[in-house]
């Protein structure tokens, strides 16, 4: 598993609206610091999660207007999506453990 990377509005579509179980959207800036240091704990997730979770990553200045439907507050952003519908969010910093914990209890509460 890898982290596949968005450069267009086909890859969106491709990768998380018509993606199948859990897609984990990473969306985060080469300015951002806390991007940057967030890098390790998704690799991580990857995984450890192998299997259960894919990971989409957009660089928001590359694709602004793909990023600008999203409303964000700030990067890192992290949304959850299952079966192509949004579950939840994730903005800015989380040591890994409470990355893991935050995305665990997102897919516990949309199961089924």
């Amino acid at each position: 598993m890898m982290i596949e990377d968005i450069h267009s509005a086909q890859d969106m579509d491709r990768l998380v609206a018509e993606g199948e179980g859990y897609v984990l959207l990473w969306l985060w800036a080469a300015w951002c610091r806390p991007c940057q240091v967030m890098a390790p704990a998704v690799q991580a997730l990857e995984e450890r999660f192998a299997g259960k979770i894919r990971v989409a990553r957009m660089e928001v200045d590359e694709q602004e207007e793909l990023a600008e439907g999203f409303g964000l507050v700030g990067v890192p952003t992290f949304i959850l999506y299952k079966d192509g519908e949004e579950k939840g969010r994730i903005i800015g910093y989380r040591m890994k453990a409470k990355f893991f914990e935050e995305i665990e209890a997102m897919m516990k509460e949309n199961k089924g």
